[in-house]
């Protein structure tokens, strides 16, 4: 071998042995983001920041589970914050990586962003006057029980789910827009900038993975450009309905549709009336829709915002023709059975959501609404006893399953054996440890028995994970005085005596947001499938 050969490997092993050393100096930042109920929080973008100048970013998108793991950082000091839409971000924590190589934890905590009635955070959408005497009406307990006001309650906010996820119903489809195509996608932008298609498919692809905030300026640039642009002009409206700013999304779409008669048009801004609390409003804009073109998204929304500016007749009648259109519907079975309950017709409500389970048995969405209305009705015991035990059958490992089939036996004449009862609640409440009423149901056994210690702990759990459960804190105060701890019994019975006292004055604000499908529920987060690795500039 030549000395110039031998030169040239001693160099690469020297820079090889470098490179080598400086890794195993690199230090790691992991942890685990989560809300503020502690679970876990998937597709949440981490930003690790350098004090040096200039600044340099590491990021990261938390896992399935909420873990999220950066490497190779040189020793210093950064700040780490974390993004995901529907949440506030808290403030930026200090992270200190040291010289050495020891991996450094750190967590994060979001929480999610309140929207009450007549209320939106400030910074971020205007205040809108929402017309909620219908739902005023519809979930006022006056003149009902506790239970029934309940079921109201979570009815109506159940067909606002079900209008909120169901596949048809969506404005954008992430599917459409991989996230390989980012990359591509940012490089046409900054290299045409003067070109309103490359602004606007940038546009359009921020849009549909819920990033209305890079989308918006995009598309406004699009249109700046090329004012005819319908597609930029769609994608506008659709971001401008993610963030909130129903107004705009308003103006624009009346616009749109004076000029064009597709039934999308009057779909979308049907939503952006319903965000503005123009019920009625949105009611006509899907008949519009529906003269234009028959679809199960536009009957299905003239009967649910009937349903929320308080005209439950005529809402229960959109539903009913529905269903006789489109008798495979389970949404629209569901939404004629949450209207007829509103109107007192409890057994055609409990068979309008047996008939949509029988459409689809493993179908989850029926199954929550016929649990409400069961507990108020005395028909169709037999027919709705076997549809949770055909469904817990197909989803046994689902802890609802598991928790409606041990309801439907403890409502049985004569009542089923209380040990397969405790058995399916605890398996309930094994599959999913924040199914508060699960536990609630399972303290109830225990108290039954006179196991008053299993039964506080299943108590304590209830109350900690649904603050509503008003019933649960007076039980609660009855297991401690049971147990010799009249204290805390005295606080749980205040706790209780406050809550039905707010019940009974109507003085709860009502929030509105969970009964509005273009908004996020507040258990309803983004599918990861929208979230997207976040790239660098």
């Amino acid at each position: 071998m030549s000395i110039r050969r031998i030169l040239q490997w001693s160099m690469f092993l020297f820079v090889a042995s470098a490179i080598l050393c400086a890794a195993a100096d690199a230090g790691s930042l992991s942890g685990i983001v989560r809300d503020g109920e502690g679970k876990p929080l998937a597709g949440v973008r981490i930003a690790l920041t350098g004090s040096q100048t200039p600044p340099s970013t590491n990021q990261a998108v938390s896992g399935p589970t909420g873990e999220y793991r950066i490497a190779g950082l040189a020793a210093g000091e950064y700040t780490l914050s974390g993004e995901l839409g529907g949440y506030v971000s808290p403030a930026p924590q200090v992270v200190r990586i040291p010289p050495t190589s020891v991996p450094v934890t750190a967590d994060l905590t979001l929480t999610r962003s309140a929207v009450t009635l007549g209320q939106r955070p400030a910074a971020l959408h205007p205040q809108l006057e929402f017309q909620s005497a219908g739902i005023r009406g519809l979930i006022d307990p006056g003149g009902y029980s506790a239970s029934t006001a309940g079921a109201a309650t979570g009815l109506l906010r159940g067909i606002a789910d079900v209008k909120r996820t169901d596949k048809s119903f969506s404005i954008e489809a992430a599917k459409n827009w991989p996230c390989s195509l980012e990359a591509e996608l940012r490089k046409a932008a900054d290299e045409h900038p003067d070109r309103a298609e490359t602004n606007r498919r940038l546009g359009q692809f921020y849009a549909a993975h819920e990033q209305p905030a890079k989308a918006i300026p995009l598309l406004k640039r699009a249109l700046e450009i090329d004012g005819a642009d319908y597609a930029a002009s769609r994608a506008l409206a659709v971001a401008w309905l993610e963030s909130g700013e129903f107004d705009e999304a308003r103006k624009l779409l009346t616009a749109l549709a004076e000029g064009r008669a597709e039934p999308e048009v009057h779909q979308l801004l049907a939503r952006a009336e319903e965000g503005s609390g123009m019920f009625r409003q949105a009611a006509l804009e899907y008949r519009v829709a529906e003269s234009e073109e028959a679809s199960e998204e536009s009957l299905f929304g003239i009967g649910y915002e009937l349903v929320l500016a308080g005209s439950v007749a005529e809402g229960a009648a959109a539903f009913e023709a529905g269903v006789q259109r489109y008798p495979g519907s389970i949404p629209l079975r569901i939404g004629a059975g949450a209207a007829q309950f509103f109107l007192g017709r409890t057994g055609d409500s409990l068979r309008s959501f047996l008939d949509a389970a029988e459409i689809d048995p493993s179908d989850p969405r029926p199954y929550s609404f016929m649990a409400s209305v069961s507990a108020t009705s005395s028909v169709e015991n037999e027919r709705a006893l076997n549809s949770f035990k055909r469904y817990f059958e197909r989803k046994s490992d689902s802890a609802p399953a598991n928790y409606y089939y041990a309801l439907a036996l403890e409502r049985e004449n004569p009542p089923a054996d209380a040990g397969r009862i405790e058995k399916l609640l605890k398996r309930a409440v094994q599959l999913d440890p924040n199914l508060a009423r699960a536990h609630l149901h399972l303290a109830d056994l225990y108290a039954q028995r006179g196991d008053d210690r299993d039964a506080v702990s299943e108590y304590e759990a209830a109350v900690r994970l649904d603050q509503n459960l008003g019933e649960a804190h007076y039980r609660l105060a009855m297991a401690y005085k049971h147990t010799g701890k009249a204290d805390l019994a005295a606080r749980e019975m205040q706790v209780f005596q406050l809550s039905k006292q707010r019940q009974t004055t109507g003085s709860d604000r009502i929030e509105l947001a969970q009964f509005i499908s273009v908004m996020d529920a507040e258990d309803s987060r983004s599918s990861q499938e929208t979230q997207c690795p976040v790239l660098p500039r």
